[in-house]
């Protein structure tokens, strides 16, 4: 049997029109929690970039799992999550 991963987003909301949407992964097997990327989204947001961004998921999540695996989801946001600090100060 292969290895299997549930897929998921959680949205950080950092202004009026801003979030960040991370994409995380649980491994099935042994409940872990990863993120593999997170996205800048303002709204409006265009829906050709909503498709490019679904490609890129794709492509990333088969070139590479996250780099880290928590025992708990706020533990892989907490450990993404400081990449965006400076989208949080705007």
């Amino acid at each position: 049997m292969g290895d299997y991963y549930r897929q998921s987003y959680v949205f950080e909301r950092v202004g009026p029109a801003t979030s960040i949407r991370y994409v995380c992964y649980e491994d099935l097997r042994t409940g872990q929690f990863g993120v593999s990327q997170g996205d800048i989204m303002r709204s409006p947001e265009h829906p050709e970039t909503l498709s490019c961004q679904a490609v890129d998921e794709v492509n990333s999540f088969i070139e590479r799992l996250p780099r880290a695996w928590f025992d708990t989801l706020i533990e892989a946001l907490e450990d993404i999550a400081p990449i965006f600090e400076q989208e949080r100060q705007s």
